[in-house]
Parts: C-alpha cells; sequence; structure tokens
C-alpha cells in the first residue's frame, strides 16, 4: 500500500486526508433495527477496522499507535498520532459485540476513536434509512438475512432534491 505523501508536521494537511471520504464501493452496510413484520430494516453504513489501519499507515506512516484499556464491559481506544513532534491522544469506547465479542470491542473501540480524527467521519452524515430486507423468523422474533435493495439507492434518493 502506497504512503500517501504528507509534508512533514502539517496537521492541517493529515488532518485533510485522513478524513477522505471512503470509495462507495468500500462501505459495507448492516441492519440497526428490523421492523416489526421483519421487511425492512434500518440500514448502518460502516467500515471495517482494516480500512482504518490501512488510512492510518497510508497517512502517518509509523506515526501512530494505539492502546487499550477494559473498564468493566467497555474497551476504550486510545489512539495517539504523532503531529508537529509530540503524540496527541484521543479516546473512544465500545461494548462488546454480538460476534466475538473481545474482539469486536477493540476493533469497534479503534473505529470510534479514529472518527474523533476524521476517519470515516463522513458516514455519520448520511440519512437514517429504511430498505427493505429478507429475514427469518425464529421464536417469534425477525433476524435479517440480506437487503433486497442497495442502501446507496435509498441514501440518493432521500438526497436528492427531486423526490
Amino acid at each position: 500500500m502506497a504512503k500517501i505523501p504528507v509534508e512533514k508536521n502539517n496537521t492541517e494537511e493529515i488532518m485533510f486526508k485522513l478524513s477522505q471520504r471512503f470509495p462507495e464501493k468500500d462501505i459495507q452496510w448492516r441492519v440497526q433495527r428490523l421492523t416489526k413484520d421483519g421487511t425492512s430494516g434500518m440500514a448502518l453504513a460502516y467500515i471495517n477496522v482494516r480500512q482504518v489501519q490501512d488510512r492510518l499507515n497510508e497517512v502517518m506512516g509509523a506515526n501512530w499507535q494505539s492502546k487499550h484499556e477494559v473498564f468493566g464491559t467497555k474497551t476504550i481506544c486510545h489512539l495517539g498520532l504523532f503531529l508537529e513532534d509530540k503524540w496527541v491522544w484521543r479516546s473512544d469506547g465500545a461494548g462488546d459485540t454480538q460476534f466475538e465479542a473481545d474482539k469486536g470491542a477493540i476493533s469497534d473501540s479503534l473505529k470510534r476513536a479514529a472518527v474523533s480524527f476524521g476517519i470515516g467521519r463522513h458516514l455519520y452524515d448520511l440519512p437514517s434509512i429504511w430498505v427493505k430486507c429478507q429475514s427469518k423468523e425464529s421464536g417469534g422474533k425477525f433476524y435479517f438475512q440480506k437487503f433486497l435493495e442497495n442502501p446507496w439507492d435509498k441514501v440518493r434518493q432521500q438526497m436528492s432534491d427531486f423526490t
């Protein structure tokens, strides 16, 4: 992976490069919640932790580090960037996830801390969208299986001046 050239100690340029939008093809979607009948889900856009690490490596080279601490059920990530000859730290946390709980908390806390440096922050500007989906019922509860519509089409439709 090629390093994005940045003038040494130019914090403004570094922050700009860290906050560059990820291409649509690199953004994944998950369902936050389903309607009662399981036919639609609120879709949330996200990037994975490898994309965050790649962005940090591309822009910062070796000039970044992270530390994780566990406080009760929360994992806190302290993300440090070496800017203008000193370490700048920002922190955020996450709880265990439903899949590989500890690993998920470590990944999610790093992603959340990275947002404070601008990485993936543009995803928070996307509108809330409900997308038709296929789900499976089990024990009176619906479980998401797949989207039946492209979430990006819903985003574009909602952001359009012609809806």
